[in-house]
């Protein structure tokens, strides 16, 4: 074998072997994340539970664990965020008028989300509408394609709707207004 030929072997070798180890650290990087994240969602349900709440849906995000939550009864609608290094904060709200739907919002520095709860008929909303002074966002709750239907529903509001939201309307699969509600 030429002195060419042995050196094209080596540098493709060390080529491979490079490529190997970065797929391995991002493997093991992603894994690393997922143990933690899956760590943090069981301390948060832990955590509930012990003070007798019960979560309806959990939302990972870059580096903490959103929750919509509410009591035995149905009577309280809380809304928490759980960050990776284990800070717990959390706002609830009292629901025992009966609305079509609850809707709680809470917010940090940094982050500012908005849980709704769907009381009546949840499988006729199929969008969430926010509306502002100046704007106004259209979410799909429920595709009117499919046949399922969701019970609650988790908004996180970027930077430009922080502190804007004014009202909160659950529309039909025709983008009817089905009922509006202050926030």
């Amino acid at each position: 074998m030429s002195k060419r030929g042995l050196i094209l072997l080596l540098t493709g070798m060390l080529i491979i072997i490079g490529i190997s180890v970065t797929a391995g650290v991002r493997y093991y990087e992603d894994e690393q994340r997922k143990q933690a994240s899956a760590q943090s969602q069981q301390k948060l349900n832990e955590q509930l539970g012990t003070q007798g709440w019960y979560a309806y849906e959990y939302h990972k995000l870059d580096g903490s664990t959103v929750v919509l939550f509410t009591n035995e009864g149905d009577t309280i609608l809380g809304l928490g965020i759980m960050k990776s290094d284990g800070g717990f904060s959390a706002s609830t709200w009292d629901t025992i008028e009966q609305k079509p739907f609850d809707s709680i919002h809470f917010g940090n520095t940094t982050d500012e989300y908005i849980g709704i709860r769907f009381n009546e008929k949840p499988e006729d909303v199929a969008y969430v509408r926010l509306n502002g002074s100046d704007w106004s966002e259209t979410y799909i709750v429920n595709d009117p394609r499919d046949e399922g239907y969701v019970m609650s529903y988790l908004i996180t509001l970027d930077e430009s709707q922080r502190g804007k939201a004014e009202t909160i309307e659950t529309l039909d699969r025709d983008k009817n207004v089905i009922h509006a509600d202050e926030i």
